[in-house]
């Protein structure tokens, strides 16, 4: 399930509404002649932002996490998948590896099982940064096309694509380092930020 996990066990489940924002720096401009000029950075994270559901009797997992991790140490996400990519994906459970250069858009794959759908968040092997698949990937194409581009060389990594993409993030800024109650006994947080972390 998506949500926040400490130890390999959630500590808090997401709740709708959600959304999962790509964050690419762009600077945009108008000319005298109102000609639009835009210059895209490089940089890429991914950042989501949940209702968290309201704990009561495990509360405190949640709480010591907020507390202990503030804006400056990472959190462990499962992170969430596109519904339809996830309706239309054929795998269960990822397999294969996929290897790659540092800034390509494509990578290729070795003993990948079945369809996955443009889409699909995807991870490689010890490498941290989250990807998304931006075509479709038949079982017999040997390579996938990823956003963004590789951060780092990868070689017959492990590919996830399934449900084991796990997103290291940290709390956003204006997240509460501490408990918010709701009918006295919910810790009910409201909304959340994560950001991706981009130094794990």
């Amino acid at each position: 399930m998506y949500g926040i996990y400490e130890n390999g066990s959630v500590i808090a489940k997401f709740t709708t509404p959600m959304t999962v924002r790509s964050n690419r720096p762009v600077t945009v401009s108008d000319t005298l002649s109102l000609r639009r000029q835009t210059s895209l950075q490089t940089a890429q994270r991914w950042e989501i932002e949940t209702g968290v559901e309201p704990l009561s009797f495990n509360a405190q997992d949640l709480f010591v996490s907020l507390v202990t991790k503030g804006y400056s140490e990472t959190v462990t996400v499962l992170m969430p998948q596109n519904y339809g990519a996830l309706m239309a994906r054929t795998q269960k459970v990822s397999s294969g590896t996929a290897s790659g250069a540092a800034k390509a858009t494509q990578v290729t794959l070795s003993n990948v099982q079945g369809f996955i759908p443009r889409g699909t968040f995807v991870q490689f092997g010890s490498h941290s940064k989250v990807y998304m698949t931006v075509a479709d990937r038949v079982p017999a194409q040997a390579v996938v096309e990823i956003y963004p581009p590789l951060r780092k060389t990868v070689t017959a990594a492990e590919f996830r694509y399934c449900d084991d993409v796990m997103f290291k993030g940290l709390y956003d800024t204006n997240v509460v380092k501490g408990m918010v109650f709701d009918n006295g006994i919910l810790m009910s947080m409201g909304t959340i930020i994560i950001v991706e972390d981009l130094n794990a």
